[in-house]
């Protein structure tokens, strides 16, 4: 697998890239101690990026395992930090490399789409914004979406891409609604995210520029 060009792998280098200027923006005790993990992390995923490793054969590399492993250890760690936006999007990534297995599970990939994770739900309640609606969405657990559209109505189901948390007014928006609904909640298997793949053009083109 051209592991080099692997999405999975290129949004992870994005993480870690990002967590470095995060960690500096959160409260948080043993901050020094945590950047020099990250920067480890950094190292240990250069030498995955360029292994050239299938997938099944990743999840047994040890640079692999050092990396997922460490980012669960991060996020119990950045639990005790002060919750603010920068927070948020630390916890999203840490979150990210943490489920790197599952994600390598899916195989060899070739859609941006097909490196982050989907989820269905119910969405419970809407809160008027504005010009901008709050859905909670009931996932098996909850999350909440800011959206610009009307058609996002409560007691209907909803596809959500969890791409990285947005800020809206000081709002936080832990995912994007997708034109499409299964009526299940939960998260989506590979072949169900590939059977919305005409729904997901927006959120390739902001994944695509999330990399470049």
């Amino acid at each position: 697998m051209d592991t080099a060009n692997d999405f999975r792998i290129r949004l992870a280098e994005k993480g870690l890239s990002d967590l470095e200027r995060l960690i500096n923006a959160i409260k948080v005790q043993r901050r020094k101690e945590i950047l020099k993990e990250i920067r480890n992390m950094q190292s240990e995923m250069q030498i995955v990026k360029y292994s050239y490793l299938n997938p099944n054969e990743l999840l047994e590399l040890e640079n692999f395992k050092n990396v997922v492993s460490k980012a669960k250890e991060l996020r119990e760690v950045l639990k005790g930090a002060e919750r603010d936006f920068n927070w948020k999007l630390a916890d999203y990534w840490l979150e990210y490399l943490a489920d790197l297995p599952k994600l390598m599970q899916r195989g060899e990939i070739s859609k941006p789409y097909e490196a982050i994770r989907f989820f269905c739900g119910e969405i419970v309640n809407r809160k008027d914004l504005g010009k901008l609606w709050l859905c909670s969405v009931d996932c098996g657990f909850r999350i909440d979406v800011v959206t610009n559209s009307d058609e996002f109505k409560p007691n209907t189901f909803a596809v959500i891409a969890y791409l990285p948390p947005r800020e809206f007014n000081g709002i936080i928006s832990e995912g994007m609604f997708v034109p499409a609904s299964l009526q299940k909640k939960g998260e989506l298997e590979i072949e169900e995210i590939r059977s919305i793949a005409d729904k997901l053009g927006e959120v390739e083109s902001i994944l695509i520029e999330l990399l470049s």
